[in-house]
């Protein structure tokens, strides 16, 4: 039987935030993403971390979204690459910021070209702070020479991205055969590479990375909307910057996610945005905080 993330277990899990806290005390939190064609989301990422009370969300993009990425929020530190999206030429600037971060999303809006993985690969391999893999990212691992990495790392793929990192395919007209499938891979992958998996869907499948697994049932169909995982990648890290480790910020942040989705369905039926999801984070967030 798998346990069922719920309230009560969210209220434990989320980071406590001091009184007497200053700027910065409760998180910096870096984002590297973004190429030619997608600019959009580094920026739903940065609003789901910021909407979540990371203090501080610094965004490193390629200088083709340079201009239109700052123009967009006054509340994001935005910082350029050259190139129109991710090479290693960029990585000893990522990784002299990053040191200064308390956690690190890599991937929103990536793209999935050889020399952005390349890129990706050597920021994992010179960092140590916690680190969220999204999007094309998380294939980066599988450059990787050797596990576990210093770092925690939480990956975040919907069930195609995950097959295509496990380079497996799934059973898809069996419902129950396709569940013991995921969850054979999910403990197995997590396990052998020491990684948290949230793994998205209709239910939610949240791992450690000793392959201890929960299932999250919060949430609904409005939220296969575009641009929803970037938010929710954002909410995982902003956590792990506030000091949420990382099995439990994926907990935390899934569950509570749906809840948003929950609550917008409420007033706008299926008709809301990934920007909407992001903003209405802080009402729902607010009853699980102290």
């Amino acid at each position: 039987m798998i346990p069922t993330i719920n309230t009560a277990l969210v209220k434990k899990l989320m980071p406590h935030r001091e009184k007497d806290s200053h700027k910065g005390g409760n998180g910096k939190l870096l984002i590297v993403g973004g190429s030619l064609e997608y600019y959009g989301a580094p920026v739903l990422s940065a609003l789901g971390a910021l909407y979540s009370g990371v203090d501080l969300v610094y965004l490193y993009v390629p200088e083709c979204n340079f201009d239109v990425t700052r123009s967009l929020f006054p509340d994001f530190i935005v910082r350029k690459f050259s190139g129109e999206y991710l090479t290693k030429s960029a990585v000893p600037g990522i990784v002299e910021l990053a040191r200064e971060c308390d956690a690190l999303l890599i991937g929103p809006g990536l793209g999935e070209h050889e020399e952005s993985l390349d890129a990706v690969r050597e920021m994992l391999l010179n960092l140590k702070i916690p680190a969220v893999l999204d999007a094309s990212a998380m294939y980066a691992l599988k450059k990787i020479p050797s596990f576990p990495l210093p770092q925690p790392i939480v990956v975040t793929p919907h069930l195609n991205e995950f097959q295509k990192l496990v380079d497996r395919e799934f059973p898809m007209r069996d419902p129950e055969a396709l569940r013991q499938k995921k969850m054979l891979y999910l403990q197995t992958i997590s396990k052998e590479l020491k990684i948290h998996i949230v793994l998205k869907g209709m239910e939610d499948f949240v791992t450690s990375d000793m392959g201890e697994t929960f299932l999250n049932t919060t949430g609904n169909s409005g939220m296969t909307v575009g641009g929803s995982g970037d938010v929710l990648s954002g909410f995982i890290a902003s956590l792990m910057a506030q000091g949420s480790d990382a099995f439990a910020a994926a907990r935390a942040a899934t569950h509570t996610f749906g809840l948003v989705g929950e609550k917008l369905y409420k007033v706008k039926g299926y008709g809301y945005t990934a920007t909407d999801l992001a903003k209405a984070i802080p009402e729902v967030m607010k009853g699980f905080r102290s």
